[in-house]
This record gives C-alpha cells, structure tokens and sequence, in this order.
C-alpha cells in the first residue's frame, strides 16, 4: 500500500509539499474546501499508476519549472509485504535495505528537512513492530520530468525519468560525502547496489514492475458513468473478480497455442507469407521482443470485452429496467460505487493491489443514501485501500477505522491536519485559544450538524442503527466488549465525544427531530458524574435516554441516574467496573505499591476507589500520561476478562440495564 505521498509543483501543490496517508488504516479521507488540493491528490496518483499526463501547477509552470533542480515530481512512500513480489526481488530487495537502513547523519539540512515525514513514519512502523524489514519492503521512489510526452502503457515506456531519491540530495553523491567511520562493509555494499541499478535500464523494469503491483482506479466527480460500467472497460477489469478469469482459462485448456498447427504457428505461417509477398520490404513487428504470441489470457480479456460489450447495466425498479445513463445525477454515483463494491467484495483475493481514488461519494446524493455509500466504502477497506475527498462530514461516526485529514489553503500552501477517526472527537481539544491542537475554523459546526443528520436518517433506515453516545475512547473501548453482539445484531455504533458537555449537546440536537418524527433505532447517552455537574436535565423517551453513572448509595451495584438528580458524587466508567478484573488489571500495568489494591469490601460489588478499594491513590494513576493511561488501562481490562473462565459474571448489572433499553 502507499503510506505517504511527496509532490511537488502538481496542481494546488507548489513546491515540495507532504500528503499524509498513513498505514493503520486503509480508508483515508480527504475534507476541506474547494480548491484545498483534495482532488490533486488523486488525480496525481491517477497519472503516476495510469500514464496520464499530469496537472502542472501553472503559477509554478509560468515560473520555469523545467529549471535544474526545480522540475515537478511525484514520490509515493510504498510499504509492500514482501509475498506480493515476484519479479526483480533482489533489486526490491536493495532498494528496501536502503531505505529502512538510511539515517539522517550525512544529510545535508535542507535533504533532512525534505526528508522529515519519511523519518518520522519510518520510525512509528519500527515503534509500532507491525512491520519490519524482514516482512516489508519500505520504498520512497517515483518520478519527474513530468511536464515530458506521457507515456501510453507499460510497454512503451517513454517520456518522465524515474528516480529514486535523487531530489533529496540522497543519489549517488550520498555515499561518496558519508563520514568516513559510517563507510563500513555493508554501507559501502548498499552504494554499489543503488550506483548499479542508477545506471543501468534496470531501473526502468524496476519501476514498472513497482507499479504493476497495484491497481489505481479513479473516480472523478465527473466521471460518464456508463461508459465506466461497462466491465470490459480497463477501469473496470483492474478490480474484475480473478476468479471469473479463471473459470474461463480452465474452458480453454484444450486450445493448442504453440504446439504443431496450433494459433500461434498458423498465424506466424499467415503473417510471413503476407510478407514475403510484399518482397519484405514491409512487416508486422510488435515492437517487443516478448510476448508477441497470442495467450490464454489475451483470449480470456477478449471474450470477456465481446461478452459484456453487448450489457449494459441497469436499474431493476421492480421488474422495470432504466438504462444508468438515464438515472439522475445522485442515481448515477450510487449505481458506480455499488458496482465498485460487488466487484470488489465478491472477491478478496487478487493478484495486485488495488487502491481505489473517489472524489466526493456523496456528490447528488441524498443525505440518506450518503449512509449506505460510506458504509460500503468502509467495508472495501478491510481489503481494499480506499481515499476519498468529500465536503460531507457525515461520514466521521459512519468509519471508525480510518484518517481524516482536514485541508486548508493559506497563501498558497496547503496544510493538513490528521486524525485517527477511531477516537477523534475524544482526543482533538476544541478550545478556540488552543491554535496549534484546534479543529479548523468551520469544523465544530458542520461536523455536529451533519453528525446530527447522519444519526437521525441512520435510525429511519430499513435495517436501522441503534446508538451509544459516551464521553472518550475509553468508554468505547469497554462498550465493543459489552455490546459486541449488539454491534452485529442491532446495528450498534458506539460514538465517543470527547466530553460529558458533548454527549449532552447531541443530546438535544436530537431531542427534537427524534421526538417529532417516527425512528426505528434508539439512542442512549451516557455521561460519567463530575464533581463539577452538568446542569442539563431531561428524563428521555423510548427511543432516546440521557444516564450518568453512579456509586452514591453503595459499592454493591452502580446506578445509572437521570440528570435531573442532585448526587455530585463523582463515578466515572473506572469506578463502575467489576472489581477483582480491575485489581488484576493495575497490577499488570503497574508495579507502584500505591496504586495496588490489598483489599475489596465487596468482591460482587464495582470498582469504586473510596467505598470499595479505599484507596484514593489509583485515581491519580488515571490521571498520568495525558490521560493515556485509562485508554491502555481499557485494553488491558478487555483482554484479561476475555480470558476469564464463564466471563459473562464479570458483566455490570448496569451494562444489562443498557442492553434492554436495546433489546
């Protein structure tokens, strides 16, 4: 997959400029205004996999672009899993050890500097342990003289000089200016290796063997949709179900290709007697000196091509067919991203690597409908990487394993800001006076009214969504253990918010559309008691409730309150645990005495500090690390009651409380 991107001088983006990508996730999106640069992203990786010619910054272009040392280019950081190459692996091989191996010593300031994204990415991948060199190749390699002649295929390679990472100052001259004590054996064997493939035309077959390892399909806003869907179209054969090609190569086992009075042999008799005819003096070359046979597979694509070309698709309005071409604007994008979807569920297993680039899934569509689009998008992404640009943040709640990077454009720049959308509204501060940790200007009011929409139209659905709105991440962490059933059975999203005063403004956003129209789903807000109470009250419906925990009357059970209640006794999700799970738990993560529990006065009780543990000190642990620690402290709680023998004792009667609300 491609975990990050350099471009310089393409479209929005003048000068070297940094997209992050990211390798936690496949879904990564792309929000900001019009003219932000969202679509340069994708249309750039469109003319880098696809051989298209690229779209030129013009203010960079009227500067003199083709200046030495200034020419456009593109540069995608790969991450690729060493199984999925089988051409040229010692030259991937190589090129990889040089990269994981190459270190900031010996860079000039100004490489350093360029080079600061890929050190730090390269560094959370040996953090993290999820990959390493043994397992992966770690690649920054790409191309420029882009302003050149594109190239039309991979077979007639011609135009843009790939290069490797010539730009940061890091090509050959890199190993000759290496302090003397790093020129050791194996650094000196690194600078053969790079010196060899630089000059020879073994970078050119490097290069395109890298980009014949993925399949980039793009979907621009204005895309003719007809002609995309069509399956014998090569946009659509890049994501064409394998398995389907398979059954016909096995229909065509007894064709004779080469052998005596084969295809091949007839054909080759065909063409030289046309030839000789014409005295030699013309002939039919392919220009290549393989592949100049006919082959299984150029029949495979072609009966595929003369199958499909005579269907094209349609929606069946019960029994009633209506060419795509004749469905509305909003009709035309859900037809092409459900069409994307089947091809690509029905099959997860694919020879290359397929990334899809959509621009605004939800252009023309209802905000109901917006739903379903994202919800596929989400599902591709386990096995498919996915990036879209939109200007509806609707989907945030929708796609919980993902980026969202927020685009600004300020005199010229494009800047981004990054979020892991798993526990984004837990973990971004919304102080307007915090400048630097801040959401971007119109964030907070598009997102909560368009998280207000999505929820709603959610519950309204055929197969509705029910809720958990909470507070952080930790709450989350805990609830996809409790309510995992719940999240396949009844549609269950769980939503943390960042905040009790959060949970309560959805709150009463929803109060009153929910009350006003009918809604199959159901929504349940739960708050932690702070010392410092929320003055918001209300009882709820049946199909929204508002409870905040509580341990005020006794450690034997925790109460979940209305807010109207006057307790101010302080009870957070920590202290609403089971308590014997909780000891083991602090002792795992902490070896500090004062933080171990000695004693429980009610082993059937909850985990709260003063009435149950009398230790006040464990509070203080929740409080270090920024806080981080509730969030490892969740894991490591999940994970020992999962191990626990008939652990469904170890529930808290107010956990079966919220699932009857559900059920």
């Amino acid at each position: 997959m491609i975990i990050g991107l350099f471009l310089k001088h393409i479209k929005a983006y003048k000068g070297i400029n940094f997209i992050p990508i990211g390798e936690k996730y496949k879904f990564v999106s792309y929000i900001g205004e019009n003219g932000s640069g969202k679509s340069s992203i994708l249309e750039a990786l469109d003319s880098y996999f696809n051989y298209k010619q690229y779209p030129l910054n013009k203010a960079a272009l009227n500067d003199g672009i083709t200046t030495s040392g200034n020419e456009p280019f593109i540069a995608p950081i790969f991450l690729i899993e060493k199984s999925r190459v089988s051409k040229q692996k010692k030259e991937f091989e190589k090129v990889s050890n040089i990269f994981w191996s190459i270190q900031k010593k010996g860079l000039t300031s100004g490489a350093q500097n360029s080079m600061k994204e890929f050190f730090e990415i390269r560094d959370s991948l040996k953090k993290h342990g999820d990959y390493s060199q043994e397992t992966h190749y770690l690649i920054l390699a790409g191309e420029n003289n882009l302003n050149a002649t594109p190239k039309l295929s991979f077979a007639s390679f011609q135009g843009e000089e790939p290069f490797l990472i010539n730009f940061f100052n890091l090509n050959k001259n890199y190993f000759e200016v290496l302090p003397t004590e790093e020129k050791k054996p194996k650094i000196r064997e690194m600078r053969e290796d790079l010196l060899k493939l630089l000059d020879t035309k073994d970078w050119k077959s490097f290069s395109i063997n890298l980009k014949e390892l993925f399949s980039y399909v793009y979907l621009p806003v204005e895309i003719e949709v007809e002609s995309f869907t069509k399956i014998e179209t090569n946009e659509m054969q890049k994501i064409f179900d394998k398995r389907l090609k398979n059954e016909i190569k096995k229909a065509l086992q007894g064709v004779n290709f080469d052998n005596a009075g084969g295809i091949n042999k007839n054909l080759d008799k065909f063409v030289s007697e046309i030839e000789s005819i014409l005295n030699n003096e013309y002939c039919y070359d392919t220009g290549q000196k393989r592949n100049n046979s006919v082959t299984k597979l150029d029949l495979v694509n072609k009966i595929l091509e003369v199958y499909f070309q005579k269907r094209i698709l349609n929606k069946n309005n019960n029994g009633t067919l209506t060419k795509v071409s004749e469905l509305s604007a909003g009709e035309k994008r859900q037809a092409l991203i459900n069409l994307v979807y089947a091809f690509l569920k029905r099959e997860v297993k694919r020879d290359k690597m397929v990334i899809i680039g959509i621009d605004e899934p939800e252009n023309s569509l209802h905000t109901a409908l917006c739903y379903d689009q994202f919800e596929k998008l989400k599902d591709i992404s386990h096995f498919n990487q996915v990036l879209i640009t939109t200007h509806w943040y609707g989907f945030l709640p929708v796609v919980s394993e993902g980026y969202g990077n927020f685009l600004t454009l300020v005199n010229d720049k494009v800047s981004f800001e990054s979020y892991d959308l798993y526990d984004y509204r837990a973990k971004v501060k919304q102080d307007i006076k915090d400048t630097k940790n801040r959401y971007p200007s119109d964030f907070i009011l598009k997102s909560t009214y368009d998280l207000v929409q999505s929820i709603f139209y959610s519950l309204k659905k055929n197969t509705p969504y029910n809720w958990i709105i909470c507070e952080g991440v930790s709450e989350k962490i805990y609830f996809e253990y409790f309510f995992k059933d719940e999240l396949v059975e009844k549609n269950l999203r769980i939503l943390p918010m960042g905040g009790q005063a959060h949970v309560i403004r959805l709150y009463k956003y929803l109060e009153t559309p929910m009350n006003e129209d009918t809604c199959e789903g159901k929504v349940y807000c739960l708050v932690d008691t702070d010392i410092q109470r929320c003055e918001e009250i209300n009882n709820g419906t049946k199909r929204l409730a508002i409870r905040r925990l509580s341990n005020k009357n006794s450690v034997k059970s925790t109460e979940l309150l209305k807010l109207l209640d006057n307790d101010t006794y302080p009870t957070d999700i920590e202290q609403s645990l089971n308590p014997l799970i909780f000891q083991k738990t602090i002792a795992e993560l902490s070896t500090e005495a004062k933080y171990q529990i000695t004693n429980i006065e009610d082993e059937k009780g909850n985990s709260d500090f003063i009435k149950n543990f009398k230790n006040l000190e464990i509070e203080n642990y929740f409080k270090e690390a920024n806080g981080d620690n509730k969030i490892e402290f969740a894991k490591k709680y999940i994970d020992i009651v999962e191990k626990e023998e008939n652990n469904e004792q170890f529930t808290p009667k107010w956990v079966e409380e919220i699932r009857t609300f559900f059920n």
